[in-house]
C-alpha cells in the first residue's frame, strides 16, 4: 500500500508543448516603464505642452520658434540664432559669388568684408538683396560692373533678414542686426519694382540713407 501510494505521488504529468504564465506580464510592464521614461524626460525638456503643431524649440531667450509662423526659423532680437540661418542662406546662395571669406572676387563681384554698403543702411542692404542689383556700384575705392540676381521670390522674408544679418556681422563687419518687421517694411515699400536697381546712382537717390 505505501509502495503503491509513493508511486502515485511521485508520478508526474508528462510534459506537453506551450508556455508558462509567469512571465506573460514582463513585456507589458517593460513597455510601461519606457512610455513612462519618455513622457517624463519630454516633459522635463519642453517648456510648451500645448499640443499644437510646430517647432516647439526655444531659443536662448527663451523664445519659442514657431515652425509655422512667418517669423521662423529665428526669434526676435536672437543674434545668434539668425547668425545661425543666416550663414546657412548665405553658403548656399551668396558664396559663390562673394566667397566664404567675404572677400567676393575682384573685377567681378564686390567684398562684403568691411564694405561701406554691408555697413550702412540696413534697409539699402533689403533693398540690394530683394531686388538685386545691375549698375556700376564702387566699392572699397574699386569700381564694378557686375550683375546681382533678384531674390524676392527665392528667400523668405525671415531668409532675409537673417542673411543681411550674417553678412552685417561677419568677415570683420560689426553692425546692427537687421530685424524681421524692417524686412517686411522695405518689402511692401518697394513692391512695385519690376526691375533691378541700376548701380549706385539709384541707390544713393533712395530715402532710406
Amino acid at each position: 500500500m505505501t509502495f503503491k501510494q509513493d508511486r502515485l505521488e511521485n508520478e508526474k504529468n508528462d510534459p506537453f508543448e506551450g508556455s508558462s504564465l509567469k512571465f506573460v506580464n514582463v513585456p507589458i510592464v517593460l513597455i510601461a516603464l519606457f512610455i513612462g521614461f519618455g513622457a517624463t524626460y519630454l516633459a522635463l525638456r519642453t517648456n510648451n505642452t500645448s499640443m499644437t503643431p510646430g517647432d516647439s524649440r526655444t531659443t536662448s531667450s527663451g523664445s519659442i520658434i514657431d515652425s509655422n509662423s512667418d517669423s521662423a526659423p529665428v526669434a526676435a532680437g536672437d543674434l545668434q540664432s539668425l547668425m545661425e540661418k543666416g550663414k546657412q542662406v548665405f553658403t548656399t546662395t551668396c558664396q559663390a559669388c562673394h566667397q566664404a571669406t567675404g572677400a567676393g572676387i575682384p573685377g567681378a563681384f564686390p567684398p562684403l568684408a568691411e564694405s561701406e554698403w554691408v555697413n550702412g543702411s540696413p534697409e539699402r542692404v533689403i533693398a540690394i538683396v530683394l531686388h538685386g542689383l545691375q549698375g556700376e556700384i564702387n566699392v572699397k575705392g574699386q569700381k564694378f560692373q557686375g550683375v546681382m540676381p533678384s531674390f524676392k521670390d527665392q528667400l523668405k522674408p525671415e531668409d532675409i533678414a537673417a542673411v543681411a544679418t550674417y553678412i552685417r556681422n561677419s568677415f570683420g563687419n560689426q553692425s546692427d542686426l537687421v530685424p524681421l518687421d524692417l524686412v517686411n517694411k522695405v518689402k511692401e515699400h518697394t513692391k512695385d519694382r519690376t526691375t533691378s536697381w541700376g548701380g549706385e546712382a539709384e541707390l544713393k537717390a533712395q530715402k532710406w540713407e
